[in-house]
């Protein structure tokens, strides 16, 4: 498959576009200094056509991607560590970059609509960390459900499977039947259950806004276990496990 990377946009950015590329070979793309957008655009030929491209970011940096294509589209980004997550197209990746080196970010056609060839296109933003409000302003998410909260901000399923681990899936599993995110004095308390054992397998997440900060409880069988990024779990995730 020939790859042809387009730049557009206001910001130069160098794109380098080899002839004769494999179906996973990747395009390299390269920010001019001082630039913090780069526009690609490719296209596609089919449900089974992928477009791969790769750039170097640093840990602490915060990076969103979005892919517009002229039909239903699904990307990947995969981090220098080998994990990663997929969204439908829009907006698959803003949040936190947890490592330094090459993200990869892989675009294909949603599976799950019709299919289509054409063009696509993504934006992909890297500023560092103070420099734009990331994930700061979570507390507008006071009142809405998780699922929301989840698509909108990719960048905290990564967070997550960090610091869940194995029990990452479990965490998702308990949020088949969905509660209205609360804000707990500055503490945001996401949670669910499974359908029909909603005493008995649960999720609650807990992002303490003032610093940052994730914390995790997951009931298996009526008893939690309990999961911190730093520190000692805040009185707002004691108070959510024990309603």
């Amino acid at each position: 498959m020939n790859i042809k990377a387009i730049v557009s946009g206001s910001l130069f950015v160098i794109i380098m576009a080899c002839a004769g590329l494999t179906a996973h070979a990747q395009t390299r793309v390269y920010f001019a200094r001082g630039a913090t957008r780069a526009t690609v655009r490719g296209y596609l030929r089919g449900a089974r056509d992928e477009a791969n491209f790769v750039l170097r970011a640093r840990a602490g940096q915060h990076m969103r991607v979005e892919i517009r294509g002229r039909g239903a589209t699904r990307g990947m980004v995969t981090f220098p560590s080998g994990q990663g997550d997929g969204q439908p197209g829009g907006v698959i990746f803003d949040g936190i970059l947890p490592d330094t080196g090459d993200y990869g970010i892989r675009v294909t056609e949603s599976s799950m609509a019709n299919a289509w060839r054409g063009s696509f296109t993504v934006i992909i933003d890297v500023v560092s960390e103070g420099s734009s409000s990331g994930n700061q302003d979570l507390s507008r998410y006071a009142g809405k459900y998780p699922s929301e909260l989840f698509r909108r901000e990719p960048g905290l399923k990564t967070r997550l499977r960090s610091l869940l681990g194995a029990n990452y899936k479990s965490f998702f599993d308990r949020l088949q039947t969905e509660m209205p995110i609360e804000n707990d004095g500055g503490v945001l308390i996401v949670r669910g259950c499974m359908a029909h054992q909603c005493t008995i397998e649960e999720a609650i997440l807990a992002i303490d806004l003032g610093n940052d900060t994730l914390h995790c409880a997951i009931k298996f069988n009526s008893r939690f276990r309990t999961w911190s990024e730093r520190g000692s779990l805040p009185a707002a995730l004691r108070r959510a496990m024990s309603q």
